[in-house]
């Protein structure tokens, strides 16, 4: 059984959000997102202490594009992924590489300007080019979703989750979402499906990612 270590409502959301559309049968590890030291076999399974970590027998994944990825192969069966020669299989890895280095990354400078410079009086800059950003991905994501269900078409996958997750974040910055009538179609197809729903409850998330208790993690007091 595989061990997901998480905290509820960030990043290791996609992971549980897979893992609930594979079916998997999982363990999870909810970490103190102001006390990982406390848990000596996380920081063994992942040196950074990042979410999400994924522990599958005697093999640690971190990073949360590689641990979609893998959940996908884990379970073929899912069909979070296309299987090894089809052709829409390297869109899947396209789609999570760029999500995770482009989009993912891309919200740092709207949530914390203030962590990407030793001066107080650059922060606005840094929010303020991130934002031109941001519309920039929204304008990508208009285009690369126009007239087609999920991110490589027909078949939802790993990606549709992701890309999901980090539209969802819009709802943490005031005046920033991720733009575009066709990405927020996505956004709501995605977020209708079952087990996607399952996982938000379990999150403890409103439909827009939202906490219902911003003052617990796990179940357990922050």
């Amino acid at each position: 059984m595989l061990r997901l270590f998480q905290i509820t409502g960030s990043s290791s959301f996609a992971a549980r959000a897979a893992l609930e559309e594979a079916a998997a049968e999982y363990e999870v590890v909810n970490v103190h997102p102001r006390k990982r030291d406390d848990l000596p076999e996380f920081a063994a399974a992942n040196p950074l202490q990042r979410v999400p970590t994924v522990v599958d027998g005697d093999a640690s994944v971190y990073e949360t594009g590689a641990v979609l990825l893998h959940i996908a192969d884990r379970y073929p069966e899912s069909g979070l992924i296309p299987p090894l020669g089809d052709p829409l299989r390297p869109a899947v890895y396209r789609w999570v590489t760029w999500t995770a280095n482009t989009l993912h990354s891309a919200w740092w400078p709207l949530m914390m300007p203030q962590a990407l410079t030793t001066d107080e009086a650059g922060a606005p800059g840094i929010r303020e080019r991130g934002a031109i950003n941001m519309a920039k991905h929204g304008e990508y994501l208009e285009t690369e979703l126009a007239d087609r269900e999920w991110c490589i078409g027909d078949q939802f996958t790993v990606a549709d989750i992701y890309l999901y997750m980090l539209v969802g974040w819009g709802s943490f910055v005031d005046d920033m979402h991720v733009d575009g009538a066709t990405v927020q179609a996505h956004f709501e197809r995605v977020g209708a499906r079952p087990a996607i729903v399952r996982a938000r409850e379990l999150d403890d998330l409103t439909p827009d990612f939202q906490r219902n208790h911003p003052e617990l993690r796990g179940g357990q007091p922050i």
